[in-house]
């Protein structure tokens, strides 16, 4: 999960292949609410799902239909009734499409035109042309891996009319993939709740090996926000665990006491391939941490592959030590934010649905200039990792009989001050040893891709027990441990960790 832009509330966190995967960070100080991490994106309410939504029947031919097939009163009683999405990937279209055209009909009711912004939820592979009432609103000759939202302008709102409406489709298969799904969808007025909530002031980042520091003044509280990946080139056991630490330190900067309250919401999109998945969550207790967990409902394990695909199997946790006294509820995004920023509480978590927030609220709390710290992990359980050969492999850190991501867990918070103190040594060693061998700007350089080039790869053994360090690309159609990533990360690992090179050469051996 990354942060796209400088400031860490200027912009919702993504996934690395730009898709929003949104933490949202506020804290509350003598009653103001300031955000500190990610930002809302203002949303859109549904007309007509698209099929990545949920599928619809719809009518189709791959014949050509002649004059008149994008009119409402054409006759399409010849034509086939089919579920949408259409597409040449059986994973993911509902109806199979292999032939070089296809004509959709859509029919579909209105009872109220949206006053907002109406977009053409639209994606294809490859050339299309989109009517609705008879009337072209869209046309392109290439293709679009991932929906896209195509703002209409008012001319053609005009042609949406209250009762039936017709939404026509055209599309031709150039080369390679075929893909047809389409939807309606417009703004929504933002949430009430939003004018009340004050910008935290970035002060400073910071970047090591290891961590992401940021800290923020927050009226007359100063925070200081650390991310930790112990991604730990020369500790295998620990660098394979997939945790990260979430640190929190508050303290007053004008030397008063401050009443402070912090609040850390995750969205459930971090365990989806597209936002519409339904997921499945839940709040628990085990060990000495209060945990929440979400993933999607269908469990589809290294099923997809593609282009810009994210992982939609296995779950995120979110961990907190029960000496903390944190609140941890499920709920919509509107509805989390409005709670913490009204102080009232969740009354149900939400078990199922789409794009769920998972809530830790910390308690109340007087505070001084005395630093004040609070933690919390984040762990994914992928379940397996890796098909190698047709064969579905468990990551290294699951390898030892009894693992369970809550051991896990629970190890790497009763941990935390030794893991912590090693990453500093570590920190210290990369950016020292990049600094005597090329300089300041060269040490800055090695720093910022020492995260990347490590996660870029996961960690795990072979049926015969040997050691794989297989690389994964961003958009690399499913395929991992090419060479082509192989030889520029490879020098990191030559030079401090020989074992994870071995490990990215025994697969392509294979």
């Amino acid at each position: 999960i990354w942060s796209f832009t400088d400031a860490l509330n200027e912009s919702p966190t993504k996934h690395w292949t730009g898709e929003n995967q949104p933490m949202i960070g506020m804290i509350k100080v003598d009653g103001k609410s300031y955000r500190f991490l990610g930002k809302d994106e203002k949303p859109t309410r549904t007309i007509i799902a698209a099929g990545d939504e949920k599928p619809y029947e719809c009518k189709s031919s791959e014949n050509e239909p002649g004059d008149g097939w994008m009119n409402i009163k054409f006759d399409d009683d010849n034509w086939k009734t089919s579920m949408a999405p259409f597409g040449s990937n059986k994973a993911t279209a509902k109806t199979w499409w292999l032939t070089k055209d296809i004509w959709v009909r859509r029919i579909f009711t209105v009872k109220e035109i949206s006053k907002e912004k109406i977009y053409l939820k639209l994606q294809h592979d490859d050339d299309v042309q989109v009517y609705l009432n008879g009337h072209l609103i869209y046309t392109s000759t290439s293709w679009t891996p991932k929906p896209k939202y195509i703002l209409l302008d008012e001319t053609i709102i005009g042609k949406l009319i209250k009762g039936r409406n017709l939404l026509a489709m055209h599309c031709k298969n150039i080369a390679g993939d075929s893909w047809l799904d389409a939807g309606l969808s417009t703004d929504v007025e933002p949430a009430s709740y939003a004018k009340n909530i004050l910008l935290a002031k970035q002060q400073s980042v910071e970047i090591n090996a290891t961590q992401t520091i940021y800290k923020f003044t927050c009226g007359a509280v100063n925070l200081a926000l650390t991310f930790t990946s112990p991604l730990l080139i020369n500790d295998l056991d620990i660098l394979a665990k997939p945790v990260s630490y979430v640190s929190f330190k508050t303290s007053s900067n004008d030397g008063a006491q401050h009443t402070v309250q912090l609040y850390f919401g995750t969205s459930s999109t971090t365990a989806v391939d597209v936002p519409a998945q339904e997921v499945i969550a839940q709040q628990y207790v085990a060990e000495k941490l209060s945990f929440l967990k979400a993933g999607t409902k269908e469990q589809a394990v290294l099923k997809k592959s593609g282009d810009d695909v994210r992982i939609d199997w296995g779950y995120v946790y979110i961990a907190a030590p029960i000496t903390q006294n944190t609140t941890q509820t499920i709920a919509g995004i509107d509805e989390s934010i409005h709670s913490f920023i009204t102080s009232k509480p969740i009354l149900k978590n939400t078990s199922s649905g789409t794009e769920l927030m998972l809530n830790t609220v910390f308690p109340a709390e007087r505070i001084s200039s005395t630093v004040t710290e609070k933690v919390l992990l984040i762990g994914y359980d992928d379940l397996y990792a890796v098909q190698y050969f047709e064969q579905n492999l468990k990551a290294w850190w699951k390898q030892e009989a009894g693992t369970t991501i809550e051991n896990t867990l629970q190890k790497a918070y009763d941990e935390y001050s030794i893991v912590l103190n090693k990453c500093n040594m570590l920190n210290k060693m990369i950016y020292n040893d990049a600094l005597k061998a090329g300089g300041e700007n060269y040490a800055k350089l090695c720093v910022t891709t020492y995260r990347q080039c490590i996660s870029a790869h996961t960690i795990l053994k072979n049926p015969e027990g040997e050691i794989l360090f297989l690389s994964k690309e961003n958009f690399s159609n499913g395929s991992i441990n090419t060479v082509d990533v192989t030889y520029p990360s490879a020098p990191l690992f030559l030079a401090y960790n020989p074992e994870l090179m071995k490990g990215m050469l025994n697969g392509i051996f294979y």
